[in-house]
């Protein structure tokens, strides 16, 4: 059962959709996409000028999102195939056409992530790691055999934008082994959330766009009281995805707001429920502003006014 009142929601969702929203894409997305890349990205234009670069938007995605749920071996692992990517590549950005090309990209990458391992004494662990690492590869080659580009993260952008679904790419990217249900919706939300094309899906796959995890799964409960703790995760995602288009509030947004707080802000699952009361006491207190770009203002009763967003039918 939901743990605080309509408006207590309403203000919830608007500062974790706008402030705390920007404050993750700025200080957490940004820069980590920027040490996958190796190279500075001081905004979204930065960051969407970098991914139209095939060389760059492989790096971010072997680099950020590959291992993202790997827990205490992401960074370290991560590390280590872009280590690898480099060593294929001689180092040289203008060798990564001809990786493409080559006919054995997977095997190449593979081949050079083991050496890596090996060389930093660490384990390879082939069953979590081999598929990934030559599905990605396989998956660029495959699109560069077909446009001479090979570019993941555009072909995938594209593809959302020309049709308005996410289900079918979702699909897509999934069945690469290693990305699994959570890292393909991880991609696809804060694609979603860079290019705002939120507005422009069916809003019947967005719950493709919400990556579950233990965070959500605690929030879902205070915030709905159609979720509870046996709630499966792709219900969860629907039923906050819901509820966040039911307040016109930025799914995708909130979702990042989320993660900003369990990495950043709080990293303490048992001060949620707290702070989240803190939050929408202090917000309504203030008469509805909410802050970032989903500022609220107040309406008649003090009311939060939601936030304008239009979208798809």
């Amino acid at each position: 059962m939901a743990k605080f009142t309509m408006m207590e929601v309403e203000a919830i969702l608007n500062r974790l959709a706008g402030e705390k929203a920007e404050k993750f894409q700025h200080e957490v997305l940004y820069p980590q996409m920027a040490r996958a890349m190796r190279i500075p990205l001081p905004d979204s234009q930065a960051v969407r000028d970098a991914l139209a670069d095939p060389y760059y938007a492989f790096r971010a995605m072997l680099g950020y999102y590959a291992f993202a749920k790997r827990g205490n071996d992401r960074v370290e692992y991560s590390g280590f195939a872009l280590q690898a990517l480099d060593k294929v590549l001689k180092g040289d950005k203008a060798n990564f056409s001809a990786f493409l090309a080559s006919g054995n990209a997977p095997e190449q990458l593979w081949n050079a992530f083991v050496a890596v391992c090996q060389e930093n004494q660490r384990k390879i662990n082939e069953q979590l790691n081999r598929g990934l690492i030559e599905g990605l590869a396989g998956y660029a080659a495959r699109l560069y055999a077909e446009d001479t580009i090979g570019n993941i993260w555009m072909d995938i952008q594209q593809a959302i934008v020309q049709s308005g679904r996410v289900e079918p790419i979702y699909q897509q990217i999934t069945e690469i082994k290693g990305i699994g249900p959570k890292v393909g919706a991880l991609v696809l939300r804060d694609m979603v959330a860079l290019y705002d094309l939120e507005s422009r899906i069916d809003a019947g796959d967005y719950h493709y766009l919400q990556p579950v995890d233990t965070w959500i799964r605690r929030i879902g409960p205070l915030l709905s009281d159609e979720i509870d703790e046996k709630t499966a995760d792709w219900v969860i995602a629907g039923k906050l995805a819901k509820l966040c288009r039911r307040n016109r509030v930025s799914g995708v947004r909130f979702n990042q707001g989320v993660q900003y707080l369990a990495i950043v802000e709080l990293r303490d699952l048992e001060r949620l429920k707290g702070y989240l009361l803190s939050l929408a006491q202090s917000t309504l207190r203030a008469g509805g502003t909410g802050g970032g770009s989903s500022r609220m203002s107040a309406s008649a009763g003090g009311r939060p006014a939601p936030r304008s967003f239009s979208w798809r039918r």
